[in-house]
């Protein structure tokens, strides 16, 4: 008897993400066209299981995008849903990295989201990694609301449950400064001015 409760509270738990992976995928493809690329993160013994797509560019003005399908579902330390998926932009260059080694550096952003960081409250700053890719001169991070995309991206909603999509954006390590010294507003001064494009990774200090 109770092997068969398992197994229905299995299938439970593979039909309530593939609703959820289709409700999220769905906006994502209506604003983003078809991804191409698609990697599973998975860690068992807490229950993780995310999908991160990749969103190729058509054209030069058109950034590449990375996006998260599971990560609202993750549960964090504080036995917490994040309640929110992860939407990376970046020119269509990729700043000179590998697609794989993009996914890589995501799945250790996203690891150390769900394991070290307490609430899903933006803005959020994570000072530069090592872990970075090597050729980005943006190697620390932001986390906030999305900028540049659809409204309907910002909130979707699965069930009674509303997910928000959050905007991870790397940044240099001067404007890293410039956030946690001065402020978001002041930050969003400093891009209006900037010579280089936000999503540009390789953009100078």
């Amino acid at each position: 008897m109770d092997v068969q409760i398992n197994r229905e509270s299995s299938r439970e738990k593979i039909l309530n993400f593939d609703i959820r992976r289709t409700l999220i995928l769905n906006v994502y493809i209506k604003e983003w066209s078809m991804p191409e690329y698609r990697v599973i993160m998975t860690k068992p013994e807490i229950g993780l299981y995310i999908e991160i797509y990749y969103f190729p560019s058509n054209s030069d003005k058109i950034p590449a995008r990375f996006a998260t399908v599971g990560l609202s579902n993750s549960i964090r330390k504080t036995s917490k849903p994040t309640e929110t998926e992860w939407m990376l932009a970046i020119k269509s260059d990729l700043g000179q990295e590998s697609i794989d080694r993009i996914f890589s550096y995501f799945c250790d952003l996203i690891a150390h989201n769900i394991e070290n960081i307490q609430s899903s409250e933006v803005p959020r700053v994570m000072t530069e990694s090592a872990l970075a890719p090597e050729n980005w001169t943006t190697k620390a991070l932001l986390v906030d609301e999305l900028r540049g995309e659809s409204e309907d991206l910002e909130e979707i909603k699965i069930g009674e449950e509303i997910i928000s999509v959050l905007w991870v954006v790397p940044i240099t390590n001067n404007e890293a400064h410039i956030i946690l010294h001065e402020g978001i507003d002041a930050f969003d001064d400093y891009i209006e001015n900037l010579q280089h494009s936000i999503i540009d990774p390789t953009r100078p200090y």
